[in-house]
């Protein structure tokens, strides 16, 4: 490890101890100032990039977000990680050798008591979603969830510009599909009073503007406009339909606010006409 890498990190005197395994372990966190982090442009998907700079080199602040055991690979958010009691605990002990068959497939050789890089990074998330399968529906496991896919789709394609020889891109449009999915479940779930993601403080999608509820629904809809289905034509205008519909909640108002900045609000409006040019192009506009 070189010496610019280390100065990048540093790992947390205080241990964190695992409540499935009760391994002690330090976490690594991204240290922050000194030049670090070069905020780059925002995306379509909310994502802040990161330019390089010369003495940091490449930085990806979202490699650290999920804390993750390096022993037993159970992996959750921070504030979340602690929390874990009653039949969940069980369960979690149950699934340790799932949770490492599952990530270990995709990359052998991961190490979670050494510098994270891409790989564990994009493995952290999917060990979070796992995780979160069997999470208490008060800290909004759904939203959990579809944050972990769309930032693992994120990393993996960071990771793909790097080994662009290695599929990453493909797997990162896996996960950018099952992003789409978690997201319609959590505006579902929002509608039904099932599952609500009020109180969380930060509903990302990224880790420095929080686009709250608003950013759910344009992710919703546009995870849907850019990575469906489409060799179904009548399922697709019907998906897209609901897209619109979503999106359409945003738009209403036609003004930012503090809620809805005019950056979000402009996203969307393009995303609302995109749906509706596609609906039309195939046939099923109204």
């Amino acid at each position: 490890m070189s010496e610019k890498q280390v100065k990048l990190t540093f790992y947390q005197k205080q241990e964190t101890l695992c409540p499935v395994c009760d391994n002690k372990f330090q976490k690594e966190e991204l240290l922050s100032g000194g030049g670090r982090m070069n905020a780059g442009d925002l995306t379509k998907e909310l994502h802040r990039e990161y330019r390089p700079t010369e003495k940091f080199g490449k930085v990806f602040p979202l490699l650290y977000p999920v804390t993750v055991c390096p022993s037993c690979y159970y992996g959750a958010y921070a504030s979340d990680f602690p929390h874990v009691s009653g039949e969940r605990l069980g369960r979690l002990k149950e699934e340790i050798a799932a949770r490492k068959s599952v990530v270990k497939k995709i990359f052998p050789e991961l190490d979670y008591q050494l510098n994270r890089g891409l790989p564990e990074g994009i493995a952290s998330y999917i060990l979070g979603m796992m995780s979160y399968e069997s999470a208490d529906i008060n800290s909004a496991p759904s939203l959990k969830q579809a944050l972990c896919c769309l930032r693992a789709s994120w990393l993996s394609m960071d990771l793909h510009k790097e080994e662009p020889r290695e599929n990453y891109d493909y797997l990162a449009k896996v996960f950018y599909r099952k992003a789409g999915y978690f997201y319609n479940r959590v505006v579902e779930k929002e509608q039904k009073g099932s599952e609500s993601v009020e109180g969380i403080p930060h509903l990302g999608p990224d880790l420095d503007n929080n686009y709250g509820f608003e950013g759910v629904l344009y992710l919703s809809g546009y995870l849907e406009y850019k990575y469906g289905q489409r060799s179904n034509p009548e399922r697709r205008a019907l998906q897209l339909k609901k897209a619109r519909a979503t999106v359409s909640r945003i738009v209403g108002m036609g003004k930012s606010s503090k809620s809805k900045p005019s950056a979000l609000l402009e996203l969307a409006r393009d995303l609302h006409k995109g749906i509706k040019d596609e609906l039309d192009e195939i046939g099923f506009g109204s």
